[in-house]
């Protein structure tokens, strides 16, 4: 499954993402991903969760468990969706062309269920003013609905440190149905929570939270994913994996030339 080969945005569709950003804190892009690519992602999902092992059963690890941390290790096809240049554009003309990946996980809604997004919340804690450091992109493997849990956002709400009241997002908030295939960008600050599905079908969704390049990763990815999978992968997607800020470990790794470089300069 190849997700390289799309044509890139237009200036002005791009122009209208940002202008969304800024002002609602979120974008809802349609017919992203074709129905053959939402199938082939939705099948590795579903046999990710039904593998799904509690680690040593931890709590967290309970409650995670339609938040799959470990996909990009599981199959390579969830890397590939970082060779996608329409990707690289909507998220560096928010973050900067050198953003890189906090965390890549699932957000899998069981039948007559919720999962742990369901509590309103926002994805980081940082707010500096007209300064995201972190954005969130939710992927729809299938059709998002009001029935089956569509997602909950507050508008705006990133442009304050006001945390609202469960009354007040419950009042101001709206719902974000969309077709499956659709991609959705959040500011990381705007509140918004999963919805609660009430259909007897699991509803899947593929997340991921980018920050800029010199911020902290949720974890090692570079180490973390196997080399066999990660050595496969272009130059785009293994920057926001990580390999471009690498730290190095000794002397003979920091005094190595600019091109052999753990962490490339210029990167802002």
């Amino acid at each position: 499954m190849e997700f390289s080969h799309f044509n890139k945005y237009p200036k002005e569709f791009i122009d209208d993402h940002v202008f969304n950003m800024t002002t609602l804190g979120y974008n809802v892009v349609p017919d992203f991903f074709k129905t053959e690519h939402c199938d082939f992602l939705r099948a590795r999902l579903e046999k990710a969760i039904s593998e799904y092992i509690p680690f040593d059963q931890s709590e967290r690890s309970i409650l995670d468990k339609y938040h799959m941390h470990d996909l990009l290790c599981k199959d390579i096809v969830f890397g590939k969706t970082f060779e996608d240049p329409r990707l690289q554009q909507l998220i560096a003309s928010i973050l900067g062309d050198f953003w890189i990946m906090y965390a890549y996980t699932s957000s899998s809604l069981p039948p007559n269920g919720n999962n742990y997004g369901s509590r309103m919340h926002i994805d980081c804690p940082r707010f500096i003013p007209n300064y995201p450091t972190n954005l969130g992109v939710i992927w729809a493997l299938d059709d998002f609905t009001l029935e089956n849990g569509a997602t909950y956002v507050l508008p705006g709400s990133h442009n304050t440190d006001m945390v609202p009241s469960e009354e007040l997002f419950k009042k101001k908030s709206i719902r974000l149905t969309c077709k499956k295939g659709s991609i959705v960008v959040l500011n990381a600050r705007l509140w918004h929570a999963a919805g609660v599905n009430n259909t007897n079908t699991f509803r899947h969704a593929l997340t991921i939270n980018m920050c800029r390049p010199y911020m902290k990763q949720r974890m090692d990815w570079v180490r973390f994913i196997p080399p066999e999978i990660s050595n496969q992968l272009n130059s785009q997607a293994r920057r926001i994996i990580g390999f471009d800020t690498r730290l190095p470990s000794t002397l003979e790794e920091f005094f190595q030339p600019e091109e052999k470089r753990f962490y490339k300069g210029g990167q802002e």
